[in-house]
């Protein structure tokens, strides 16, 4: 069996994932964010990172039994996550591993150090909102609306608490009256570094919403001097952030299980 590491306990896979500029899995090292599994306390060869919907394997793809402990553990705590193989061993170990049961997803990468980003243009977002819509910077009342419905889940349920996300994140939402319309926040953290959440509710989409959110989350990093990185799941988001001023990288591809095509 596999042991799960403490937030306290992870100095011992600094080593594994060193060079890593991924905000989650710098953030799992950290101790401030997911949940790390380790073949042993001391000395181990390769480690998964869970944080949300994201799994990272990072060392040397293990052989034999322990290859059988990873594999239930991907299956009990990573089945519905994007798996991320730190390398071609990695990517061999997953196909071989899970022969026939892995699809490939792609997913888009925007530049992390080439923001072009103009603060009176992300002003001018949050000012265009339509009427009767408010930009709120997310406190503990709003932390606790956005767990009430699926939709807004993802903008603040990585964080252990209320607490935990206002220590280590931050977000915003429009509001219409008491109801949220869209939002921006921290998907998870690390030192120096934000990773974005973009969510907007069916029924008030392509009104600006999301746009205006993502201004102020935006706006809010770089007055704080912190990294914002957006990872865009389809080109619908690329284009939404290429419109705040990010900068498109490239297209890459990772796995999920099959069994999620039809859930």
């Amino acid at each position: 069996m596999m042991i799960e590491l403490g937030r306290k306990k992870r100095d011992s896979i600094r080593s594994l994932c060193e060079g890593s500029r991924e905000v989650l899995v710098r953030g799992a090292v950290e101790g401030t964010m997911g949940r790390v599994w380790v073949p042993k306390l001391e000395n181990s060869s390769y480690c998964l990172i869970v944080t949300g919907d994201f799994a990272y394997l990072f060392g040397l793809p293990p052989k034999g039994a322990p290859a059988l402990d990873l594999k239930s553990q991907i299956y009990e705590s990573a089945s519905r996550a994007y798996l991320y193989p730190a390398d071609d061993r990695w990517k061999d170990w997953l196909e071989d591993t899970f022969s026939g049961q892995l699809r490939l997803v792609s997913r888009y990468a925007l530049k992390k150090d080439e923001h072009h980003f103009d603060m009176d243009v992300l002003k001018g977002y949050i000012d265009a909102v339509p009427k009767g819509i408010r930009i709120r910077r997310i406190d503990e009342r709003l932390y606790h609306l956005t767990l009430k419905e699926e939709w807004s889940r993802d903008l603040c349920a990585n964080f252990e608490d209320a607490r935990h996300f206002l220590e280590s994140g931050f977000g915003y939402v429009a509001m219409k009256g008491r109801e949220l319309a869209a939002g921006c926040s921290a998907y998870g953290s690390s030192e120096g570094m934000m990773e974005i959440q973009v969510d907007t509710r069916k029924d008030f989409r392509r009104q600006g919403l999301a746009l205006a959110c993502s201004a102020a989350f935006l706006l809010e990093c770089l007055e704080r001097n912190l990294v914002p990185n957006w990872d865009a799941v389809n080109l619908q988001s690329v284009g939404l952030a290429e419109k705040l001023g990010y900068v498109y990288d490239r297209e890459y591809q990772v796995y999920q299980l099959r069994e999620l095509e039809d859930v």
